[in-house]
């Protein structure tokens, strides 16, 4: 097995995540990597980087402010993490490709259709792996639930019910500018359980939604509540409460306000080419209590993301811990092996694992450049028929036929 050379172009929050999962692949015993080169724009953080990278494999990357620097400069360089914000993908990703290496990027591939197009025109030409870093379906209770599926534990699939809803009043820096982030959470989370929807049931093939801002006004001062978040993680639907973009906050402590650019609301209706409607909320302005009310009905029962199978007696069959031993005792060691690679069952360790197998000639990496496009065009479908006032077709948001939401990104980055 060949050891792979890594960079890293952005070392914010998300970057010290596949930092820690590389570390967990280290200690499991996979030694087919080394991190040679780190960069972003802010010195401290690429240096606190090669720090943690030093901590665990004994050698520390060379820093970088500059990726183009790095690009040039790193002769050795296999393959680059893109984790910037979301206008930068398409630089970034197309920059590394030209240099000659390969690409691990973090959802959404793009800004826009149109600039995740331009990233896979780059592989194309230049032969490079492009692999979009997809890994909510990896997690141990997604493979259980997409296992369960396949298993005709609940029938047919029918119905989608897909609720995402409570109230963020907190500054999340680049995430609530438009023109840097594409959208809000119903793009940036959203891309996650676009994925989820269409590796569990299918292709979406229409969109009909609606789309607004209720609360513009962010606050980037503000204390968090970490007593009440651990509650909230206690209860029911914990495994998707646990995102970044619902943590609490004491909202007598909001200051210095900001206004946001993006929408903190959408509704949608999505038509599935096999027969399956699924209805999917997404607010961010909603208070009270967080709703994750997320379940795929059957002909035979429900399967509830966070809770487990319910058969047509209204029993429930399976908690999700019984459903994710019952799934695992299904796997040959192989394919346990395939699934959770040294026994790790951290899905970013999971997804680094995929890329160098790639990059080994062993196996192409499950989440290709086109499901990486696929999780995007439905969010977009949803702003693009919220932005036109009608339904959308999926095909037409993939050939770029609707861009009327899309049209000022492009156009403020000069997308062509």
């Amino acid at each position: 097995m060949n050891k792979i050379n890594i960079g890293f172009i952005g070392c914010g929050g998300m970057a010290i995540a596949h930092c820690n999962s590389l570390k967990l692949l280290w200690e499991a015993g996979c030694r087919e990597f080394s991190v040679i080169a780190v960069c972003d724009i802010i010195e401290n953080k690429a240096e606190d980087m090669a720090e943690r990278f030093a901590g665990f494999t004994g050698h520390k990357p060379n820093v970088y402010t500059d990726a183009k620097t790095m690009l040039d400069a790193e002769k050795e360089l296999q393959t680059v993490l893109v984790i910037t914000p979301h206008n930068d993908h398409h630089i970034s990703a197309c920059m590394a490709m030209e240099a000659g290496v390969n690409v691990l990027i973090e959802k959404p591939l793009g800004i826009t259709i149109r600039a995740a197009k331009l990233i896979m025109a780059s592989a194309e030409k230049t032969g490079k792996l492009l692999h979009v870093a997809e890994n909510y379906r990896m997690d141990v209770n997604e493979r259980a639930l997409n296992w369960a599926i396949k298993q005709d534990f609940i029938g047919t699939p029918r119905i989608l019910n897909w609720v995402d809803v409570g109230e963020r009043l907190w500054y999340w820096d680049w995430r609530d500018h438009l023109d840097i982030s594409g959208g809000a959470w119903t793009f940036d989370g959203g891309v996650h359980h676009s994925d989820l929807f269409q590796y569990n049931i299918g292709t979406v093939k229409r969109v009909t939604a609606v789309m607004t801002s209720y609360e513009n006004t962010r606050y980037a001062k503000y204390e968090s509540i970490s007593d009440y978040e651990q509650a909230k993680l206690n209860k029911r639907y914990a495994h998707f409460r646990q995102t970044r973009s619902l943590k609490p906050i004491n909202p007598t402590t909001l200051e210095e306000p900001i206004e946001a650019t993006v929408e903190d609301t959408t509704a949608a209706i999505l038509e599935f080419d096999n027969g399956v409607i699924g209805t999917w909320l997404v607010s961010r302005a909603a208070p009270g209590t967080v709703d994750r009310s997320n379940v795929i009905y059957g002909s035979k029962g429900a399967i509830y993301w966070g809770d487990g199978i319910y058969n047509n007696h209204h029993e429930q069959i399976y908690t999700k811990d019984s459903l994710a031993k019952a799934f695992l005792e299904s796997l040959t060691p192989d394919e346990k092996e395939n699934f959770f690679p040294y026994g790790v069952m951290d899905t970013l360790s999971v997804e680094w694992k995929q890329h160098f197998d790639a990059l080994n000639g062993i196996s192409e990496p499950e989440v290709t450049a086109q499901i990486g496009l696929n999780a995007m065009a439905i969010p977009m479908a949803i702003y693009e028929s919220a932005a036109i006032g009608a339904p959308v077709m999926v095909e037409d948001i993939l050939n770029m036929k609707i861009e009327t939401y899309q049209k000022q990104l492009n156009d403020i980055w000069s997308i062509k």
